[in-house]
């Protein structure tokens, strides 16, 4: 994103990178739809459950309960785990299902009091950010090659780019306005005006852990806080000395995309997902707070060290 909040990556960047997963997964399902060999059977129980996973997606009426600039996001959401759920049991998306299987069984990802991952953090890490391979492929990545394969909607299509190049950040609570949290992106200076759907507020002078999307429409303004507030208790000064540390000194380009990828991708998988489940504190129904920083053990309240 540029200064005034707008999304400034290339449109379509997403796609254009090779996927040797996606690649395979479209070539095998070209096969069975071009082959004179169907089984029908399977065919048939492959279109029941699809249609049994779509009664799970937001109905219209549903969405009609959240601000236009959120329902978009959920229904592209919603139609990602759909797919998600069918594709994960093809042999080629196995390593895919193992990284998941494994982080659900770890985490237990619902939301306090039985974990601090919400469902919210837990599922855009799943689908956009648990990356396998060197070219860095997501469930989000893959869902988009199948779904411009097979006929899904461009736009749909172009939501679901939207949500894969989102990442995780860490933003100064710079007031409200309205409906809207004003939040600058602590390392990236990146400035926006963001609806939070899960209530909370705040107050001027906080750091959030959070994942902003950007407005998905022309006639939208306002970004998304799409995952619950994590609130960090450190000071900004402490988290400045965490990036100094751990982001090499590079020309402020460089430095930006550097920090994007850490925030995106972590130095290994669950980096991210470890600091929150260590660093949690205390919560309410619409705010987590965290306290300490990813790489002092000891200011975490369930790190090892701790334990």
């Amino acid at each position: 994103m540029s200064k005034n909040g707008k999304n400034t990556r290339s449109k379509g960047a997403t796609l254009k990178r090779r996927r040797p997963i996606a690649s395979k997964l479209v070539k095998r399902m070209n096969g069975y739809v071009n082959g004179k060999v169907v089984d029908l059977k399977a065919f048939q129980m492959g279109k029941e459950n699809a249609a049994e996973l779509q009664k799970t997606v937001a109905t219209r009426e549903d969405l009609a309960d959240h601000h236009p600039a959120h329902a978009i996001y959920v229904y592209a959401q919603n139609q990602v785990s759909v797919m998600s759920e069918q594709l994960t049991t093809l042999q080629e998306m196995d390593r895919f299902s193992r990284l998941i299987s494994k982080a659900e069984d770890e985490y237990a990802p619902c939301g306090p009091p039985m974990s601090p991952l919400t469902t919210s953090f837990f599922t855009c890490w799943a689908f956009f950010d648990a990356c396998v391979g060197l070219a860095q492929e997501t469930i989000g990545t893959t869902t988009m090659a199948v779904g411009t394969a097979f006929g899904m909607d461009k736009e749909l299509v172009r939501l679901i780019g939207l949500m894969q190049e989102s990442r995780m950040g860490i933003y100064a609570h710079e007031g409200i306005q309205g409906d809207t949290v004003t939040l600058r992106e602590l390392v990236t200076d990146t400035v926006c005006r963001a609806l939070v759907p899960s209530g909370y507020r705040g107050r001027k002078g906080e750091l959030w852990y959070v994942r902003v999307l950007p407005p998905a429409l022309p006639d939208i303004e306002e970004h998304v806080v799409f995952t619950t507030p994590y609130v960090l208790m450190e000071p900004a000064s402490d988290w400045h000395a965490y990036f100094d540390r751990t982001l090499p000194d590079a020309p402020a380009q460089d430095h930006v995309a550097r920090y994007e990828r850490l925030m995106k991708f972590g130095p290994a998988r669950d980096f991210w997902t470890e600091f929150v489940f260590e660093a949690y504190l205390n919560h309410r129904d619409d705010v987590i707070f965290l306290k300490g920083l990813p790489d002092v053990a000891e200011s975490r309240p369930h790190s090892s060290v701790n334990s």
